[in-house]
């Protein structure tokens, strides 16, 4: 256990981004440091200096004066109105522009097993130019919202670009979102012009979305626009918009750049607001300093642009990546149509969410060695690092914890650093990331709620239309004051950090906490489990646990009793759950998110239209099971 699954050579750290900085760092400010630790600490108690160090870094074209560096909020008790580079004004879209050259490839695309695509960054240039002025015709101006229920294609990241480039605030819902997800989102904001796509394909399925326009413009009063996006679309654009320079226009740093909203699972969805600048420098930082993407390297992160990991994978670009998009399902022909886009394409930088990893230890890769695998989305099993470790054995695995609220990685990799199973390496550059016991004192090597104990740029500015910052200040200032409580429970040692699950999802039998990660790890050694979720009801001090088996092999007499051993082996006595069902499963959410706490409230007596809006599901069924073996054997009417 105590030996690292990986382990950086020198001939890797040496030819890493993280390394060309710190020779920077000797260069300019004449600052060495023999560890990934001293450098951190360096980022964190000289906050200014290190984000400043960055600006130049990475050769960022601005105007303005970079002083202050960070202006402190009103109040010490948030983070909220904390202003970076306030009279700084940048633009996103000229630096994803910068330095490249026509003839390369920016983008590779595939839709399963469609035609392939390679877009050079003039073609790319030349579609944005276009959508800029269809714009710029429909009256979109700075500061105006432009939204999409889309697709993850190329002329998705060309409307965001266009829109980018006039100052206009991005906000998008993947096309698997049903009429009222999309409404309770895009309602908070009102678009002045919605983009919806025709159909989508997923799994050879063609599925059409003719109804939404009509329904959306109802729902949506403020929407001035609605923008159907088809062949018929792309072929009038082209036809009346010649290529024109982009406007680029730069905008202060604390700008919107675009609004992300949170899962939806309890209540309605909080419109987050990002800044330009602060994602702009959050995005090239996680991605060049911590994941080594470079220039030239083709890099891809699975995802739909429902989810953060869409707005994520676009920072690849600013590293001077190639873009690797994949349409469709991954798991197309038993998951080859993937796995041989990631090889024609020559991936390096492969990601995806960690319910996919734990999905496929059965399957056989063959001549494909990535670079770096990243994982997020919820917490990598012990079992999934050895498998990824089996498979592609010199690949730097990164597992991310972060979030749509601050659309990177607070914990994350660094090629200085080996990897632990079960561990995330390190705190990211420039995050004061610390273990709270509940007297709100730091603690090491015990377990703690995650906090952030000082501001980071790509903190939200706010959630829109969140009147006098109420819900803002109820999700991260209200356990602790003036510190960011993100509730996920920790703890920390010299191999990195390990999460235990959500702290408000945390098991609690007679006052002792267990987290649902660790209680996930031990159950998932058993061969016959295929997922499980663990609640607690704390006014009745029981656990419950649910299996869902494999082959749908049902639990008998013999599965439970292994099933309560191990956890009293691996576990404590403490472990053992009170009740055990079998379910047919696990209900997640569409961006892989474990549905712990909404089946916690749900059992301690909630109302299900309270808790969770069943749009948001990967499958709506899932919760079917739960609510039935509530309503038969916990409900008081029952």
């Amino acid at each position: 256990m105590n030996k690292p699954l990986w382990s950086p050579s020198k001939t890797y750290f040496e030819s890493s981004e993280l390394y060309k900085y710190l020779e920077y760092l000797k260069k300019h400010d004449n600052l060495h440091f023999e560890d990934y630790r001293g450098l951190h600490e360096w980022s964190i108690l000289n906050l200014e200096r290190f984000w400043l160090s960055l600006l130049s870094y990475m050769k960022i074209d601005y105007q303005g004066e970079v002083d202050p560096v960070l202006t402190p909020p009103k109040t010490s008790k948030t983070f909220i109105g904390a202003q970076w580079f306030p009279n700084l004004k940048l633009s996103f879209a000229e630096q994803i522009f910068k330095g490249k050259k026509n003839e390369d490839i920016a983008v590779k695309y595939i839709c399963e097993n469609k035609d392939w695509q390679e877009i050079t960054w003039s073609n790319l240039k030349t579609k944005v130019s276009r959508i800029e002025q269809y714009l710029v015709d429909k009256g979109v101006h700075k500061g105006d919202r432009v939204a999409g229920v889309l697709s993850n294609t190329p002329e998705t990241l060309a409307i965001f670009l266009a829109a980018n480039s006039l100052g206009a605030i991005w906000s998008c819902c993947s096309t698997d979102f049903g009429i009222k997800s999309v409404a309770d989102r895009l309602e908070i904001i009102g678009p002045k012009i919605l983009f919806i796509e025709e159909e989508y394909t997923y799994n050879e399925k063609v599925i059409s979305l003719k109804e939404y326009p009509e329904k959306l413009r109802e729902a949506i009063k403020e929407v001035s626009n609605v923008t159907v996006v088809n062949a018929k679309f792309w072929e009038e654009v082209t036809s009346k918009y010649e290529y024109q320079p982009l406007r680029l226009l730069k905008v202060p740093f604390n700008h919107p750049i675009w609004i992300l909203y949170s899962s939806g699972t309890t209540g309605k969805p909080k419109a987050i607001t990002h800044s330009t600048g602060g994602n702009l420098m959050e995005l090239y930082k996680a991605l060049s300093l911590h994941q080594d993407v470079q220039a030239g390297e083709n890099f891809l992160w699975y995802s739909t642009t429902g989810w953060m990991m869409w707005n994520y994978s676009i920072g690849s670009l600013l590293c001077g990546a190639t873009l690797c998009i994949y349409n469709g399902s991954i798991a197309h022909k038993n998951h080859t149509s993937f796995w041989n886009f990631l090889k024609r394409a020559e991936v390096q930088h492969l990601g995806a969410g960690a319910a996919y990893f734990s999905s496929i230890h059965h399957l056989e890769i063959e001549n494909y060695k990535p670079k770096v695998i990243g994982s997020t989305g919820s917490v990598l099993p012990n079992e999934t690092y050895e498998n990824l470790n089996n498979k592609f054995p010199n690949a730097h695995i990164i597992s991310l914890s972060g979030g749509t609220d601050v659309c990177s990685a607070f914990l994350t990799g660094s090629p200085m650093l080996p990897v632990y199973k079960g561990y995330l390496q390190c705190a990211a550059l420039g995050a004061d990331i610390k273990a709270y016991n509940e007297k709100a004192e730091a603690v090491e090597n015990t377990l703690g709620e995650l906090v952030i104990t000082k501001p980071l740029p790509s903190m939200p500015l706010y959630f829109w239309n969140d009147q006098e910052n109420k819900r803002y200040k109820e999700s991260y200032y209200e356990k602790f004051s003036g510190v960011w409580c993100h509730g996920d429970w920790i703890k920390s040692n010299h191999k990195g950090y390990k999460i235990y699950g959500r702290s408000d999802a945390t098991l609690n039998k007679f006052g002792v906490r267990i987290g649902t990660a660790e209680f996930y790890d031990i159950v998932k050694k058993l061969p016959f489990i295929k997922d499980a979720l663990v609640i607690s009801i704390t006014k009745k001090d029981k656990i419950i646990l649910f299996i869902e088996t494999l082959n749908d092999l049902g639990l008998d007499c013999k599965a439970i009793t292994q099933i309560k051993e191990i956890l009293r082996k691996d576990g404590s006595p403490r472990h053992i759950p009170d009740f055990i069902f079998q379910v047919n499963s696990i209900p997640y959410t569409k961006n892989g998110k474990k549905l712990e706490v909404p089946i916690k409230r749900i059992f301690s007596g909630m109302a299900v239209s309270d808790v969770i809006s069943k749009e948001v599901l990967k499958d709506p069924n899932s919760l079917n099971e739960f609510i039935e073996i509530y309503n038969n054997k916990f409900s008081i009417n029952s």
